[in-house]
């Protein structure tokens, strides 16, 4: 029995739930359920706005290589491959976009009603948390009031026990002593049979308070693991959405369970099977190569022509095949632009020979080498040889920031270079 009391006496000093006022733990793990609410909430927006810049760099990386695959040498079934590696980037970047879209509108409103509905603000802390802080109080008030009583109780009768045995040992000394009196030993012994009756009486009393807080026990934990349910109730709410919620972003990010993958590579793979060196060969031997047709020349008899007319003729006709038109002002003004009358990069512009127009103060001029499209509300569309002025340079994933005429945007740094 005595080995079980010091087990229950170490227990109870083992920083228990149990212990007055330790229930603020379970509190504590309330209020952080609303802050990892805003944790995630964070998590995902950070995804879905990286999710966005990929899918833009994509879309980017395939216009920019899809100009320069479409003027590159490359030819036949090897031509289509590399435009079909840039089309697979393009459906993959819609796939990403997509990815933002699914986590911006259906997965992030789940969280912020969640928690609007789970937490609601007080004065200094969540109504939740308050309710659950007054019922640990009531279930732990009557406990904690006999716990002071029993403390209290044994330290009078530890005292009490040894202020006795500090008495006894003097009488013990005293009766050794030859010099003390027998009248001196008679009154320091009735002392110590007063002090040792004390100890006693404290003794009984400290037993009569523990036996009375052992009997409280089985109330008090009775009541403490209600309180404790009802936060682990509430606790097990949010693990539970909280899965809801990782299994939904699973199942948006798991590529491998997108149908339009496997049918995206499939495609792609299409194309680098079909990719034959040989017919590629062939195709360029015919149109620049040995097989091409050719007009050997054969002997010819001499025909009376004025030779030097004859050339004349023929260098005029070539002339007028290959010269421009002159357009007037009026004619140019009524011919439509086209993406194929985009201005060359190294061809002259208005302002090559003045200085250049004056720009808004905070920027940097810099001139578009291509055109571009917008592929969102926030970006600007802008045509070859355009002049913008860049605000901002360029970020991690090749975005500048930049205003033409009234609008602000982004645009990719390089389709555009200085002046």
């Amino acid at each position: 029995m005595a080995d079980g009391g010091d087990e229950e006496a170490a227990a109870a000093t083992t920083n228990s739930f149990w212990d007055v006022g330790n229930y603020r733990r379970v509190l504590e793990r309330m209020d952080n359920g609303a802050k990892l609410c805003d944790d995630l909430h964070r998590l995902l927006t950070e995804r879905a706005e990286m999710e966005l810049k990929y899918a833009r760099s994509l879309k980017v990386w395939k216009k920019r290589w899809e100009e320069l695959v479409e003027k590159g040498p490359d030819y036949g079934s090897t031509e289509k491959a590399w435009t079909a590696s840039l089309t697979a980037s393009e459906q993959l970047g819609d796939v990403h976009a997509d990815h933002r879209e699914k986590i911006t509108n259906e997965i992030l409103p789940q969280i912020v009603h969640w928690k609007k509905e789970h937490y609601h603000k007080s004065m200094l802390s969540w109504k939740e948390t308050k309710t659950a802080e007054d019922g640990f109080e009531r279930a732990q008030k009557p406990w904690e009031k006999r716990l002071g009583k029993v403390q209290r109780g044994k330290k009078s009768y530890h005292t009490a026990c040894r202020t006795a045995e500090v008495q006894n040992r003097t009488v013990a000394d005293a009766e050794r002593d030859p010099n003390v009196s027998t009248e001196q030993c008679k009154k320091l012994k009735a002392k110590a049979d007063k002090l040792s009756k004390d100890r006693q009486k404290a003794r009984d009393k400290y037993q009569d308070r523990v036996e009375d807080i052992t009997l409280y026990n089985e109330t008090y934990k009775t009541d403490m693991e209600r309180e404790f349910g009802k936060c682990q109730d509430f606790e097990g709410e949010r693990l539970a959405f909280f899965k809801k919620i990782f299994q939904q972003v699973h199942k948006v990010l798991d590529l491998s369970s997108n149908p339009l993958i496997p049918d995206m590579f499939a495609e792609y793979g299409k194309f680098t099977e079909a990719l034959s060196v040989e017919e590629d060969l062939a195709l360029y031997s015919r149109g620049s190569g040995a097989e091409m047709g050719m007009q050997w020349p054969v002997f010819e008899e001499f025909k009376e022509v004025d030779e030097m007319a004859k050339s004349l003729v023929t260098t005029r006709r070539y002339e007028a095949s290959v010269k421009p038109s002159i357009s007037t002002p009026s004619s140019i003004a009524s011919q439509p632009i086209s993406n194929d009358d985009a201005v060359a990069v190294d061809a002259p512009y208005e302002f090559d020979n003045c200085d250049p127009p004056n720009m808004p103060d905070g920027g940097v001029p810099v001139r578009a080498l291509f055109d571009y499209d917008a592929q969102d509300d926030d970006e600007l569309s802008f045509k070859a040889g355009d002049i913008l002025t860049k605000i901002e340079d360029e970020d991690e994933q090749g975005w500048c920031r930049g205003r033409l005429g009234e609008k602000d945007g982004l645009f990719p740094a390089n389709y555009c270079g200085p002046m």
